[in-house]
C-alpha cells in the first residue's frame, strides 16, 4: 500500500469516527433532555400563632411546594414536581389543645399555587399560657421520573412520600371576655335596652374597652353601636346597656348576637376580641295602653256615663293622650273624646264618655270600640289599634217600675175593686 492510499484511509477513518462521536453525543444529549426528574418540596407556615384560653377557634397552616427539579427540560418540571393526593392531618403531642378536625384531603399541590388549610381547635379555659408544639403529617403521590421519545410510550415512575412539620402554637394570657347577667327589655313594636356585663377572664389588665354591637338582624336597630364601658382590670367586669329599637315585624324569639370588645392591651397596643356573644329573648308585641271599663251593661232607651280607665305599658311616658269613642247603631254618644295630659309608665286614669242605647234595640252585647292618639318619649305622634270593648243592653223597665208582675196584681185588685162594688150596690 503507497503513502498515498494510507493517508486516505487515515483521514476516512477519522471522519467516520467524527460521525459515530458526533451522532452518539447527539442522541445521548438528546436521551438526557428527554428525560425529567425531581420531587415536591413542601413548607409549612403558620400565619397567627396565638390563641387564647376558653375559645374554639380557626387554626389556618399554609403550604408551599418549593419543588426539587434534578433533570430535563424547564418544560416538563411540573409533571415531577407537582404533589397529587394530597392529605393533611393536624397532630398534637403534649399541647393542651383538642383538633376537631379529622385529616382534610386538598388535591394536587403544585408550585405556582400555594394552599391554605383550617382547623377547628378548642383550647380549655384553663390551658396554661406558654409555647407549644403541634404536627402537621402531609401524606401525598408523586411522578418522580419520566422519558420521553419519539415513538415511544412515555415512561413513568411513580412515587409516594410523607413529610412531618413541627409547628409552633402560643396560647397567650391576654385580656379576653365573656358576657354574664344579660337582661332584655326587647319587646316587638317598641324601643328597650339590652343590659349585661362584660368580664375580663384573661390575665392581663384590658384599658379604655368599648362593646360593639354590630348586629345585622332584620327589624332590629340599635340607637348605639358601640358603648365605653371604660377599664377594665384581669378578673373585675364593667356593665353595659345597649337601646334598641325593636320592629313591629320582628319575630318574638330568642336571638344571639355578637359583642366584639375593643380595648387597649398593656403596651397601649388596640386590640379586640371577637369571641363575646350572648343570647337575649324578644318579648311578644303588646298594647300601648291596657283599658278597662267600670261599667258595661246599659238599658236601652237610656244614656249613661261609660268610665274607662287607661293604663300606660310602655316603659316611656307618654304625653298629649287622646281617646275617642267611635259608635253604631244601637249607640250614640254626645260627648266622645276624651284628654290625659301624661302617663308614666304603669300610671292610669280614667275618662268619661256618654253613651246612649236607642229605645229599639235588641237586648244583647254590642261592641263598642276606643282609638287613642298619643305622643311618645321621643315627640313622634303615635294612634293605636283600635280596642274593642263589649256592652250589654238590657230591656227598658216598665213604667212604675213594677214589672208584668206588678201589672197583673194591680189588674187583680181592680177586679177585686169593682166586683166588692157591685155586691154593695146590689145590697142596698
Amino acid at each position: 500500500m503507497n503513502t498515498t492510499v494510507a493517508v486516505r484511509l487515515s483521514l476516512l477513518a477519522g471522519i467516520v469516527l467524527l460521525v459515530v462521536a458526533a451522532t452518539g453525543g447527539t442522541a445521548l444529549g438528546q436521551s438526557d433532555a428527554a428525560t425529567a426528574s425531581g420531587s415536591p418540596d413542601i413548607n409549612v407556615y403558620v400565619p397567627d400563632k396565638e390563641v387564647t384560653p376558653g375559645t374554639t377557634t380557626e387554626f389556618l397552616v399554609q403550604l408551599d411546594n418549593q419543588g426539587e427539579f434534578t433533570r430535563g427540560k424547564e418544560a416538563d418540571r411540573e409533571l415531577v414536581t407537582t404533589a397529587r393526593s394530597v392529605i393533611v392531618s393536624l397532630e398534637n403531642d403534649d399541647a393542651p389543645v383538642t383538633i376537631k378536625t379529622d385529616e382534610k384531603s386538598i388535591g394536587t399541590l403544585s408550585e405556582t399555587e400555594p394552599r391554605e388549610v383550617p382547623f377547628r381547635i378548642e383550647i380549655p379555659e384553663d390551658a396554661e399560657p406558654g409555647a407549644y408544639t403541634l404536627e402537621i403529617d402531609i401524606d401525598y403521590d408523586y411522578t418522580s421520573r419520566v422519558q420521553q421519545q419519539p415513538g415511544i410510550v412515555n415512561d413513568q415512575t411513580q412515587s409516594s412520600d410523607s413529610d412531618d412539620h413541627d409547628i409552633k402554637i402560643k396560647i397567650t394570657d391576654d385580656a379576653r371576655f365573656r358576657v354574664t347577667d344579660i337582661n332584655s327589655t326587647l319587646r316587638v313594636g317598641e324601643e328597650g335596652d339590652i343590659t349585661g356585663e362584660i368580664e375580663n377572664v384573661g390575665g392581663e389588665d384590658a384599658t379604655d374597652a368599648e362593646v360593639q354591637f354590630p348586629t345585622e338582624a332584620e327589624n332590629l336597630f340599635p340607637q348605639e353601636t358601640a358603648v365605653a364601658v371604660g377599664d377594665i382590670e384581669a378578673g373585675e367586669s364593667a356593665e353595659f346597656r345597649i337601646p334598641v329599637e325593636v320592629g313591629s315585624e320582628a319575630e318574638a324569639v330568642p336571638k344571639r348576637f355578637e359583642l366584639p370588645v375593643s380595648f387597649r392591651d398593656e403596651n397601649g397596643i388596640r386590640q379586640t376580641d371577637d369571641d363575646p356573644s350572648f343570647l337575649a329573648d324578644i318579648a311578644p308585641e303588646r298594647d300601648t295602653f291596657g283599658i278597662e271599663s267600670v261599667n258595661r251593661t246599659i238599658t236601652a232607651g237610656t244614656t249613661s256615663s261609660l268610665e274607662v280607665t287607661f293604663t300606660n305599658n310602655r316603659e316611656e311616658t307618654l304625653t298629649d293622650i287622646e281617646p275617642k269613642l267611635f259608635t253604631d247603631s244601637p249607640f250614640s254618644s254626645s260627648s266622645d273624646e276624651g284628654f290625659i295630659e301624661s302617663l308614666d309608665p304603669g300610671e292610669s286614669e280614667t275618662v268619661r264618655f256618654d253613651l246612649s242605647a236607642e229605645g229599639s234595640a235588641t237586648p244583647k252585647t254590642y261592641p263598642v270600640t276606643v282609638d287613642v292618639r298619643y305622643q311618645d318619649a321621643k315627640g313622634n305622634s303615635q294612634i293605636t289599634d283600635s280596642y274593642r270593648l263589649p256592652f250589654e243592653v238590657n230591656e227598658p223597665e216598665e213604667s212604675g217600675g213594677l214589672g208584668s208582675l206588678g201589672t197583673i196584681a194591680m189588674l187583680v185588685i181592680s177586679l177585686l175593686a169593682v166586683g166588692g162594688g157591685y155586691v154593695w150596690y146590689r145590697g142596698q
